[in-house]
This record gives C-alpha cells, structure tokens and sequence, in this order.
C-alpha cells in the first residue's frame, strides 16, 4: 500500500498542476493572438505605414504617399481617357510641385478674396473629361448622367468624393490666382517686330553681306530666307512677329533695354551680336523691323504673361512658406509601383537613373 500524502503535498501537487495549465493556457492565448494579430500586423507594415508615410509638407498640410498616389492617378486617368499617354516619372515629380503650388494657391486665396463654388467643380472635371458642351448641368437628366457618370470615374480611379472635390477646388484656385495676377498686367504694351536668323557658320563676309542687303533697303524676308538655315524658314520667313516684354526674357535687354528707363541695344534694321541656339547649335541672330509704344496683347501673348506672373508669385512665395518633401527613390518606386497598375494605357518604364534625377531636380530647388 502506498504511502499516504499529507494534506499539504496534496494542495502542493494541485498548485503545480494549476500552473501547469495556465502557462499551457497562456501560450495558447498567446498563439492565438497572435494569429488573430498576424493580418492586422501585415496590413499595417504592407499598407497603412507606407501608404500614410509623409511625402510632402506645406505648411500645416500633410500630404501623404497616398494622397500623391490620389492625386496622380486622378490626373493620369484623366489624361489616358483622351488617349494622352501619361509618363509616370516626370508627372510625379510635376505633380509633387503642382500640389505644393495648388496649396500655396488655396493659402493665398483670401489674400485676393478669391472663392470657388460647387458648380465650378462640377464644371472643371468636365471640361477636364472633354465632354463639357455635351453637359448641361441646370436640367435634370444631364445632372443625373454627370452624378453617374462621375461617380464611375471615381470608382474605376478609387477616389473618395471628399478628396476628388479637394483636388479639383484647390487646382481652381490655382488657375483663378493666375487670371487674378494677369489683371496687373498692362494690355496695352510697347512692341518689337523681329526677325530671326540661323547660320551654322558666321563668316565676316556673309555677314557683310546680310547687312549691305538690308540697308539697301531689301526685302527682310527674302534676306532671310536666303541665309537662315532654320528649318522652318520657308514657313514662317524668320518672323517673330510683333514681340512684347516679357515673351523672349533672354532678348529683353537688346529689343526694349533692362527697364523703362535704359535705351534698347539694337537698333531698327541692325544684325544683333550671335546667340547660340542650345537645341541646334546653330548661331542666331535677331533683326528689328518695326517698333511701336502702344500695341494690345495677343491672347496666346497674355496667357504666357499670365503664366509666368502666376509662376513667379509661387516662386517668391515657396520662399516665405515652409514646404519639405519626403521624397526619396524608395517612396518615388513606391508611388510609381501604384500609378502604373491604375494606367489603362501601356506603360512606360523608368530607369532608376531617371529616377534619382527627378528626386534630386525636386531636393536641390
């Protein structure tokens, strides 16, 4: 018969036990945790830290990997439903300047009382899509095929509402800073009529030449069509046409002077000094024909007025605004990874070389 236990071996036996199970317990809680855990975890490292990793900071907005990845596939889809191929490499960078630049816009907005209404947004994304005139947006069933319509768009593009009206309101923004800062701009503005040559080899005497001909008084056109080696010559007979500030930054200075006040370097019918062409190598030289003081902006002239008024407020005021971008090659793939699977175009691939170089012309500015 065996020996009997005392009372205290009994409940220090069942104390071991009791252990023993809830460590087996604990383990199993554990295990199952952590395969309970196990997709949350790899969503989170997969998807929600990268996708909500910053890539750009203006001020007090965040804009994250995914809301650049929004905002490029959204132009992108735009762009390839007109059948306009959609480079995934520079765009990006484009893109990550044309956001900081939309934001700077919006910021600026109350500096020039400016505002933006729902039916602007409405009207932009048409006129985006290329199907404006076939919308009218005051009846019913035009306003229902749009409601449809935009909201395959965002489907297919996986876009929230909030963030498309977001992207759209801010580029509106932009474009009505651009119209407001062309009010400043003069329509009625002094004119240089100008004639350009190109030659690959400025000989003294051809030169001579050019010049005796157009003292004589000889047809400017056909002088130029003579000499110039442009391509292009025989079309357009060399002819700038009617050139105001601002249009040829690089030629301001010999067709009108520096400013107001400081008398132009070339003289009507004179041969400018060479200038070499950096596409062509070739050399070119500039002809004033004609001047007047008082000659109104063409449309095309305004409008490039325009841009590079709008372009230098958003230069002077990256200066002042505080703007930081996370980008690096590791989050350009990453985003690029994401914009080409939404492409319904083919694709076009991008060395890492190109890659580093559009990341460092984005760092350097």
């Amino acid at each position: 018969m065996g020996q009997s236990l005392s009372r205290n071996n009994i409940l220090e036996q069942l104390r071991i036990k009791r252990n023993k199970r809830f460590r087996l317990a604990s383990f199993v809680t554990v295990l199952i945790t952590f395969i309970l855990l196990l997709p949350v975890l790899q969503y989170s490292l997969n998807v929600y830290i990268p996708y909500n990793k910053t890539a750009l900071r203006v001020e007090e907005s965040v804009f994250t990997r995914k809301d650049v990845v929004d905002f490029v596939r959204f132009n992108q889809r735009l762009s390839e439903e007109q059948g306009v191929q959609f480079n995934p490499g520079s765009s990006l960078f484009e893109s990550l300047q044309l956001i900081a630049e939309n934001e700077i816009a919006y910021l600026s907005a109350a500096q020039y009382g400016l505002t933006v209404e729902q039916w602007e947004i409405d009207e932009a994304f048409f006129i985006r899509l290329g199907i404006y005139d076939d919308i009218d947006l005051s009846l019913g069933e035009d306003k229902r095929a749009f409601q449809e319509q935009k909201i395959q768009f965002l489907n297919e593009v996986q876009l929230d509402d909030e963030t498309y009206q977001d992207i759209v309101r801010k580029g509106i923004f932009r474009e009505k800073l651009r119209r407001e800062l062309s009010r400043e701009i003069p329509l009625i503005q002094p004119h240089a009529e100008v004639y350009k040559i190109l030659v690959s080899d400025a000989q003294p005497t051809m030169l001579s030449d050019i010049e005796r001909r157009i003292q004589t008084g000889e047809n400017l056109e056909e002088i130029i069509s003579r000499f110039s080696e442009d391509p292009e010559v025989q079309k357009n007979k060399g002819s700038l046409g009617w050139i105001p500030v601002g249009i040829y930054p690089t030629l301001d200075n010999i067709l009108f002077g520096r400013d107001e006040n400081e008398k132009r370097n070339l003289d009507l019918k004179e041969l400018s000094e060479p200038y070499i062409n950096q596409e062509s190598d070739l050399l070119e030289f500039y002809i004033i024909s004609d001047l007047t003081e008082a000659k109104e902006l063409s449309d095309e002239h305004m409008e490039q007025l325009s841009n590079d008024a709008l372009t230098q407020f958003l230069s002077k005021k990256s200066l002042v605004v505080n703007i930081e971008y996370g980008l690096d090659n590791d989050t350009f793939n990453w985003i690029n990874s994401r914009v080409q699977i939404a492409s319904i175009l083919p694709s076009s691939t991008i060395s890492d070389e190109d890659d580093m170089d559009g990341v460092d012309s984005i760092l350097n500015q």
